[in-house]
């Protein structure tokens, strides 16, 4: 029992550091196209992305990746938490979730890390006022190698939630019925919604803003 509650300590920490280094890669206000000409060829998530990593300082975006990705083990550490309490139901419910769940969190840590390079890059392209072709595509070609293991990442956690909820409802884990509305489907539209009604600088330090 001891070693099962330290693995679900270990998932609380991981989630705090990886919630104060999205804070240090994203939190800060975001740039404005007029100031920012290298913002103008990119919108949706990239552009906000982008444009809330450029006022940032090389140090800020550093520590933001490197908290994630040092405290990537963390999570799979944790994950013998979940396997744990998925094991009274039958292999056929239990396996898949845990299997799904810990592919994503084994993906993360590069997705998250990447994004250093991805700001650091278009803030050096963007400060040396260079306006050739390829430099200002290569944030947009970092994008899109970040965004595929994200892709995966999401896809995983997706169906590892769906199942895992499935799983919970039919009260076959070790887990309350409650439990199933603890996963991302759920926790990231209400983190969403708290980021909206959040006032002036709590709000930009949770999700950058304009």
């Amino acid at each position: 029992m001891g070693q099962i509650r330290l693995a679900g300590i270990a998932g609380i920490l991981a989630s705090v550091a990886w919630l104060v280094g999205d804070i240090l890669l994203l939190g800060k206000p975001v740039a404005s196209p007029d100031s920012h000409p290298l913002l103008n060829g990119y919108d949706g998530m990239s552009g906000l992305s982008l444009a809330a990593m450029l006022s940032a300082s090389t140090t800020r975006l550093a520590w933001g990746a490197l908290l994630g990705v040092l405290t990537g083990p963390l999570y799979l550490v944790a994950c013998r938490h979940l396997h744990q309490g998925l094991r009274p139901a039958r292999r056929l419910l239990a396996l898949p979730p845990f299997l799904l769940l810990t592919t994503g969190f084994a993906l993360a840590p590069f997705a998250h890390g990447s994004f250093f390079y991805w700001g650091q890059a278009a803030k050096v392209i963007d400060a040396s006022g260079a306006r050739s072709a390829e430099l200002n595509a290569l944030p947009g070609d970092l994008a899109d190698v970040l965004f595929l293991p994200y892709a995966v990442l999401l896809t995983c956690w997706v169906l590892g939630s769906v199942w895992m909820a499935v799983c919970v409802l039919r009260s076959t884990t070790a887990f309350p019925r409650w439990m199933c509305a603890v996963n991302p489907l759920i926790c990231i539209p209400v983190g969403a919604l708290v980021t909206a009604l959040a006032p002036g600088s709590v709000g930009t330090a949770i999700q950058g803003r304009s």
